[in-house]
């Protein structure tokens, strides 16, 4: 199944994880920045170790519950971002951007949500090779 750092999704989550780091270190150092800062970086890094943990258990129940857990982790990330432009702690276009970086790690991560539960859904299937027979009746008849 390969690395689990090889995964575009996980590379970009990290990618969002440093554009945070960047971001923070201007902010003020009042106790709203503070707690804000603590815990946007807390949500954004939790996307990646969630990524990684999950691989670990390959493509099982297990590995798309970690996928779940890691997409809450972005759409937090997400709410965050959204306080920190309602409130003025950045600039608008730095939060944008960071925004649509982690809309891409959602959307890869829903994806690859759907794509799994579609493998494990056609295997559940037992009949699949079964032949139907099914007999029309003519309304003639």
């Amino acid at each position: 199944m390969g690395d689990y750092r090889d995964l575009i999704f996980y590379q970009k989550a990290r990618e969002v994880v440093k554009g945070i780091n960047d971001l923070i270190k201007t902010w003020p150092k009042t106790m709203q920045a503070q707690e804000i800062s603590r815990q946007v970086f807390r949500s954004a890094m939790s996307i990646g170790a969630n990524i990684a943990e999950g691989h670990g258990r390959h493509e099982g129940p297990e590995y798309i519950h970690y996928l779940i857990i890691a997409q809450g982790s972005a759409n937090e990330t997400d709410h965050w971002f959204h306080t920190i432009a309602d409130i003025g702690l950045s600039p608008k276009e730095r939060i944008d951007s960071l925004i649509n970086q982690n809309n891409e790690v959602r959307r890869m991560l829903t994806s690859s949500i759907h794509t799994l539960r579609s493998k494990r859904a056609g295997h559940n299937i037992r009949d699949e090779a079964a032949e139907y027979n099914i007999e029309v009746q003519s309304s003639d008849e």
